[in-house]
């Protein structure tokens, strides 16, 4: 990766940037009427590709703009991997389930991803794990052998999820940049709290919390399992621990409700991809930009979602994550 070339794709980027959506903007969008006049608001302000009234179809083609632009303008698409990697375990998620059971899928799958839809098909329907690359192959071959045995679907998301963080953990550390490392330790710390306070609410076995979680660099796998083992406030209080990554603020938005921690962690990503911003020389400021997009495009779906609903417009800007910008 030269720095003549990185040095143009942030040069091109500053001016993105700037039409990143405010909060004013969150603020006129979620006031709209109908759903309707939120999709007109949204293609005046270039979000979309095609002349419709369907959100969720505009939502989908800003999301395959964010991933054409990040394509054809990061100097090196591996420091993206350990992000793309949720794409490929979710579309593995969607093939196994749809192979399996003879149902639709494909309008399940996500792109873009690192593993392409043929090999996960016949992976599962040859029972070919080899043909899968070395980071999923372990997950995907355990995840079948349990569903195709028990009928387990839980069973399976939580060994694929699993798979996932470490996928994303070893990943990024073989990658060597810190502030990737970083943000994917939050993804993957967040991510494996809210797998144990679902097994702790369920009163879940050692053995099934051994197969959900993985091991974070933050607090160990063996911890939080007893932790979860005795209830959900045993979890947040070992959570509180976790200084560094906000760990007593998360637990305190979990007991208000899951729907807190969830914002809660999503802004913690956010809060800590703002440090991209200011980073002259290299691949982290494109990093920035595609999650600060991300983070654009979930807002816009809480507000379609809450405009559909017919949810108040004040508690639907409660939802509402943080900005980038």
């Amino acid at each position: 990766m030269s720095v003549k070339s990185v040095g143009f794709a942030i040069g091109n980027l500053r001016a993105r940037e700037n039409r990143l959506l405010k909060a004013g903007d969150l603020n006129q969008l979620s006031a709209a009427k109908n759903t309707e006049e939120l999709a007109k608001m949204l293609l005046d302000r270039g979000i979309g590709a095609t002349d419709t009234a369907d959100v969720p179809k505009l939502l989908s083609e800003e999301t395959e703009k964010l991933w054409k632009y990040v394509t054809e303008n990061a100097p090196d698409m591996s420091a993206f991997e350990p992000f793309l990697y949720e794409n490929d375990f979710h579309n593995y998620k969607a093939v196994l389930k749809g192979v399996v059971r003879s149902r639709e899928y494909e309008s399940l799958l996500i792109l873009p991803a690192t593993v392409e839809t043929s090999a996960l098909e016949r992976a599962v329907k040859e029972k070919r794990f080899d043909l899968l690359p070395e980071f999923m192959r372990s997950a995907a071959e355990e995840a079948y052998s349990v569903f195709t045995k028990t009928g387990d679907s839980q069973l399976a998301d939580c060994i694929i999820d699993a798979g996932l963080m470490t996928a994303q953990l070893e990943k990024a550390k073989k990658i060597g940049n810190p502030v990737i490392l970083k943000l994917i330790t939050v993804i993957v710390f967040y991510n494996n709290i809210k797998a144990a306070l679902r097994g702790a609410k369920a009163n879940k076995s050692a053995a099934f919390l051994e197969t959900a979680l993985t091991e974070t660099g933050v607090v160990s796998k063996k911890a939080m399992i007893l932790a979860a083992l005795g209830g959900e406030e045993k979890l947040l209080e070992l959570m509180s621990k976790a200084t560094e990554l906000g760990g007593a603020e998360a637990a305190e938005a979990y007991r208000s409700s899951p729907a807190e921690l969830e914002k809660f962690a999503e802004d913690r990503i956010i809060n800590t991809a703002k440090q991209c911003k200011f980073i002259t020389v290299g691949i982290e400021p494109i990093i920035g930009y595609m999650l600060a997009r991300k983070a654009e495009i979930t807002d816009l779906r809480i507000i379609y979602s809450g405009i559909k609903t017919g949810q108040p417009t004040e508690k639907t800007r409660e939802r509402l994550r943080e900005l980038y910008g």
